[in-house]
């Protein structure tokens, strides 16, 4: 049962990778498995069955996700834009006794590490947009959404929006999945992101091992950012309809995380 759950939190999380405005680490970080999957890519030497099992399930989630959904998720982005956000809004939501449980008393620096993090998701998913010609944009892909993918709070989609970048996205990272990219989009754009995860998740593996504490508040200002950004992009679609499915659809995200973190607990 434990590991249908592991493949099914992989499952949402591949969502988000694909969804606009939300973050897949701050999913991780709600399902409880976020600290793990660091630790086991930034000490490849150190690595057990158990852990290759626990990548390989909640992988086979992700790609499952992102590859059967991808379509879907466009059309329901499309079509109805805030009860799709309204339930991924809810699942974040249930993971915040997740995090600030991590954070230990307070400290004035912690405020100041909030303001720090927050401030920088608004900037980074404020970017003017744009695109590129360069015969490397592929591995600069990659490496954006390695980075996107690690760092919790920042989302990888509206990051690639902004620079009008996201339908390319789409289309490379399904291709890549279901091997119908060429070798070359393949070979540079994965080389990007495992060059990226590899150095990056190094040093955030460190600095959750010795400022826990600091780790998280940050985390908690790049959660908080994400969902203004989220919650704000909601205005221009609401009526009484929405408003009143939207609310039970974000329970059920809720509720959903909750059951999902209380069932996995253990694992």
């Amino acid at each position: 049962m434990s590991d249908f759950f592991l493949i099914l939190k992989g499952f949402i999380i591949g969502i988000a990778k694909i969804m606009p405005g939300v973050s897949g680490a701050i999913l991780s970080i709600s399902f409880g498995v976020y600290e793990r999957i660091l630790y086991i890519i930034s000490h490849p030497f150190k690595i057990k069955f158990d852990d290759l099992k626990f990548l390989f399930l909640l992988l086979i989630g992700a790609m499952g996700g992102i590859v059967l959904l991808c379509d879907v998720l466009k059309w329901c982005l499309a079509n109805y834009y805030f009860i799709t956000m309204c339930i991924f809004i809810g699942l974040i939501f249930g993971g915040f006794s997740e995090i600030t449980s991590e954070i230990k008393g307070f400290k004035l620096s912690y405020l100041f590490l909030f303001i720090i993090s927050f401030c920088l998701v608004l900037f980074i998913t404020n970017l003017g947009s744009g695109s590129s010609n360069s015969s490397n944009h592929y591995f600069l892909m990659g490496s954006i959404e390695s980075i996107t993918t690690i760092i919790p709070g920042i989302s990888g989609t509206a990051i690639f929006m902004a620079l009008g970048w996201y339908e390319s996205l789409l289309e490379t990272i399904k291709g890549v999945l279901t091997f119908n990219s060429s070798l070359m989009v393949s070979f540079y754009f994965l080389s990007g992101f495992l060059i990226s995860t590899i150095l990056l998740s190094w040093v955030i593996t460190l600095a959750f091992r010795k400022y826990k504490s600091e780790a998280y508040v940050c985390v908690f200002g790049f959660m908080c950012a994400s969902l203004y950004g989220m919650i704000s992009s909601l205005f221009n679609y609401f009526n009484v309809f929405n408003s009143l499915l939207g609310v039970f659809l974000f329970y059920f995200g809720y509720f959903t995380t909750c059951k999902l973190n209380s069932l996995f607990s253990n694992f």
